[in-house]
């Protein structure tokens, strides 16, 4: 089978998984906090052209995506004027405890959750938001008044930053993960950002640049399909002729 079938193919599935990530990130464009997912092209595998030469050109055979990261950069912020809205000004994420995981997002649509007598700050998908000191955030339910302190759960919300957060991996419920790009999640200093009471930070997706992005995978895919198709043209012409 010639290295067209390689190529093409590689090509077909690249492609089509960079248009699914452009996809996720246009089908997220109205989402709190959400940060657009960059793709990037690396190539396969390469080979001599000529074996006979110790330095002989190098030709590629195929083509696969890479995850580049994230956009960290603060977006847009808007004005909601919900209680347990807040939205970080300057460099940092709120920090989450997802089933014992820890995740972190820009989102700070937040929620109260009451187990028996203690409420819990949680996100909307029910991750515990936590403190600077990386603990759940709870206060207590006054039994006469059934009210909670909820400013006080507020000023308790840590903010943490990263060396790399551009490498952030995305997970479930617009949050991300830690890892060994990233380095360790730290307290972020006071100084480097401010939380806002009352705002969320909406989505950085670019409509534009992403439909741009779209339709530049979308050439690519038909340009793959079509190195396909002629590659097995040339095998049917070969098998023909030794008929």
């Amino acid at each position: 089978m010639t290295t067209a079938f390689y190529t093409g193919a590689s090509g077909l599935v690249a492609f089509q998984e960079s248009m699914n990530v452009t996809g996720n990130n246009i089908a997220n464009c109205n989402t709190n906090g959400f940060k657009a997912q960059k793709t990037g092209f690396s190539q396969v595998l390469s080979s001599m052209m000529n074996t006979n030469y110790a330095n002989s050109t190098l030709v590629g055979n195929g083509v696969r995506t890479v995850y580049t990261g994230i956009d960290p950069s603060e977006a847009a912020i808007l004005a909601t004027q919900g209680t347990l809205d807040l939205a970080i000004s300057g460099n940092g994420w709120f920090g989450l405890e997802n089933k014992g995981q820890k995740e972190y997002s820009r989102d700070g649509s937040f929620s109260i959750s009451v187990t028996g007598s203690t409420a819990y700050l949680v996100n909307q998908s029910g991750a515990f938001v936590l403190d600077s000191s990386g603990k759940s955030i709870s206060s207590s339910v006054d039994s006469k008044t059934n009210s909670i302190d909820i400013n006080s759960m507020l000023n308790k919300v840590g903010v943490f930053t990263f060396t790399n957060p551009e490498a952030l991996t995305p997970t479930t419920s617009n949050s991300y993960l830690a890892n060994a790009y990233t380095g360790t999640a730290t307290t972020a200093p006071k100084t480097d950002y401010a939380i806002l009471k009352g705002y969320l930070e909406q989505s950085d997706v670019s409509i534009a640049d992403e439909m741009v992005a779209l339709i530049t995978a979308q050439r690519g895919y038909q340009l793959s399909a079509r190195v396909v198709q002629t590659g097995d043209e040339v095998e049917q012409t070969i098998n023909s002729l030794r008929r």
